[in-house]
This record gives C-alpha cells, sequence and structure tokens, in this order.
C-alpha cells in the first residue's frame, strides 16, 4: 500500500474497507448458531423429559454436545474448502473452542464442586462469548443475545435446578436462534442474484 493517506476520514474508509473485506471472508450466514442453538434447545428438553421419566443420569444427554463439536470441525473443514480463514474467523474458533472446553471441563470434570453454579458458568462463559462473537462480526443482536444470555445466567444463582434448563431454553433463544434467523436472513438477502 503505497498510496499517502491524506485525512483521518479517509484512514476510517480504509479501516472500515479491510473490516467489510474480513466480513465478506468470514460469510457469516447464521447456520453456526442456528446449529448450536437447537442442539442446546434439544439437551435442555430431552433432559428434562428424562428428569421426569426418572432417569436417574438425565445430564448424560449433554455427551451428545461432543458430537456436535465433531460435526462443527468437520462442517468448518467443508466450507473453507482450503481457502484460508480470515483472521475473525480463527479468533472466533479459538474462543469458542475454548468457552467449550472449559465448559466441558467445568460441567463433566468437575460436577460435584461445580454443583449450583454449572449453569450460572455455562450460561455466563456463552454469554460472553456470544458478545465477543457479535462485536467481531459486527452484529449487534448476537451482542443483546449475549447480554441477555449473561443476565439470564445470574437468574439461575436464585431459582432451584428444576428451571435452569427451561432458563438455558430461554437464554439460548435470545444468543443463539434469533440472531442466528437474522443473520440467515441478512446472508441471503446480500447473496440474491
Amino acid at each position: 500500500m503505497d498510496e499517502k493517506i491524506n485525512s483521518i476520514e479517509e484512514s476510517f474508509q480504509i479501516i472500515n474497507r479491510i473490516i467489510e473485506d474480513e466480513k465478506v471472508r468470514l460469510n457469516e450466514n447464521g447456520f453456526i448458531y442456528l446449529f448450536w442453538g437447537w442442539l442446546v434447545i434439544f439437551c435442555s428438553s430431552m433432559e428434562y423429559v428424562l428428569m421426569f421419566s426418572g432417569v436417574r443420569h438425565h445430564y448424560y444427554i449433554w455427551f451428545v454436545m461432543i458430537l456436535g463439536g465433531v460435526f462443527t470441525g468437520i462442517y468448518f473443514g467443508y466450507k473453507k474448502g482450503g481457502a484460508p480463514m480470515p483472521l475473525t474467523g480463527k479468533v472466533l474458533a479459538y474462543i469458542w473452542i475454548f468457552i467449550g472446553l472449559n465448559i466441558f471441563a467445568f460441567a463433566f470434570l468437575f460436577p460435584i464442586p461445580a454443583g449450583s453454579l454449572l449453569i450460572f458458568f455455562i450460561l455466563a462463559m456463552l454469554g460472553v462469548g456470544t458478545i465477543i462473537s457479535g462485536a467481531l462480526i459486527r452484529f449487534p443482536w448476537l451482542v443483546y443475545g449475549g447480554i441477555i444470555c449473561n443476565a439470564l445466567a445470574f437468574v439461575t444463582i436464585l431459582v432451584p435446578s428444576l428451571y435452569w434448563n427451561a432458563i438455558t431454553i430461554v437464554a439460548i433463544i435470545f444468543a443463539d436462534i434469533i440472531p442466528g434467523y437474522m443473520l440467515r436472513a441478512k446472508y441471503r438477502k446480500q447473496n440474491v442474484r
């Protein structure tokens, strides 16, 4: 870039162009938010069914999330098709991998010490990750959804564990499902030929 930047306004235009190019390369269509949102809603709902059916280890349904992680890896490996992932995509991937690993460790390796703070921790981590994702791809509805998810994490501290799955479902609807469908609509509108 041998051009001389003549003004602050011109430098902002260059930065905006770089950000827009990055967003196009990331090409976010909402699929991953919808996939994980519906997977969490499925697991939360199934745990309720298993709990009320008298299944002792009803929380084992959450091991389905491991399959979700494998699918996500395959999906993104196929989606990028040898093309380098943009920086924003790499940052998001690392954020969500480490959030997922922390949630898994907290929930399955330390279930007794986690106790009554388990869902608080999970929803707080998901809320923060969603806020960061929304900020990185400059999509405010993800930020709002993350804030709601984070706020609902604190609600779980105040209510009996019987309501945790219902709160989780509501949090995920705001953090993943609504923004996911909005991203999908935006993607389809931008890619109409």
